[in-house]
Order: C-alpha cells, then sequence, then structure tokens
C-alpha cells in the first residue's frame, strides 16, 4: 500500500472526480461517506481530475453553481496536494493506452489514472465503470461506496 505521508503525518492521496464531487457538493448521496474516507489524508486532484472537477462545479444546476473564482479558491484550499501528468508520461501514454485496448471516454479516466500512477499516489474513486482502468494502469485504488 501507498504509504507517502506529509510533514503532519497525514497519508498522501489523490480523488478522481467522482470523489471530488461527492465531497465537496452537501447533498450529494455520498458526501457522509466520502467525508469518512478523506479524514485525516492530505488531499489533491488527479491530474485530469482538476478540470473535470472545475467544469463540473461550474456548471451545476442554478442554486448549486459556483463561479469560477469560487472554483479555484476552493480546488487551491481542499485539493493543496493535487498532482499533474508530466509532458514525458503525456507523451508514452497513447501508445500504453492503444496497448491496453482503452478507448473513447475511458482515455480521460485514463489520464486521471496516469497522474496518480506517476505520482505513485493512492487513488480514491467512487466511479465502479473508471475501476477496470485504473486497474489496467496498475493504479492502486481504494473505491469509496
Amino acid at each position: 500500500m501507498l504509504t507517502d505521508t506529509d510533514a503532519e503525518g497525514r497519508q498522501l492521496v489523490l480523488l478522481d472526480t467522482s470523489t471530488a464531487v461527492a465531497l465537496v457538493v452537501e447533498d450529494h448521496e455520498s458526501h457522509a461517506a466520502t467525508r469518512e474516507a478523506v479524514r485525516g489524508r492530505r488531499l489533491g486532484l488527479a491530474g485530469h481530475a482538476w478540470f473535470e472537477t472545475y467544469s463540473v462545479l461550474t456548471r451545476l444546476p442554478s442554486g448549486l453553481r459556483r463561479s469560477p473564482p469560487d472554483v479555484l479558491r476552493l480546488l487551491a484550499h481542499d485539493f493543496p496536494g493535487s498532482g499533474f501528468l508530466g509532458e514525458a508520461e503525456s507523451a508514452g501514454l497513447g501508445g500504453e493506452l492503444a496497448g491496453l485496448g482503452i478507448s473513447g471516454g475511458a482515455v480521460y479516466d485514463a489520464l486521471v489514472g496516469a497522474a496518480a500512477r506517476q505520482h505513485r499516489r493512492l487513488l480514491l474513486s467512487g466511479d465502479a465503470r473508471a475501476r477496470a482502468v485504473y486497474e489496467a494502469l496498475g493504479v492502486e485504488i481504494e473505491v469509496i461506496q
């Protein structure tokens, strides 16, 4: 198990979009389970999940939608350990995806998984559909239900 910690002894983990949105949106059906799963951990978003989360939070239905400046502040504050996919890793990923047969929308899941893998962080996910992609990439995941 990946057990890197910060200076305060908190485990460093990355979240995918499903987990980030469940954590931030208080009336989300998985909010309570997600809050419990992240308690005591230092959080970040895994690469492309940062942009997906920004997109989701700025297009929620009226009343829940947040402004772009508010989302920027929220992401910086709540997910300070975010890790993005580097240039070299990005350049080599296409061939790996083709070899694994990953295509279509699953490519976005692969971008998230590849960032977690690059940073050697546990990936927290509530997305059962993405699990096969994360596992194909060798990403260590913790599924939140």
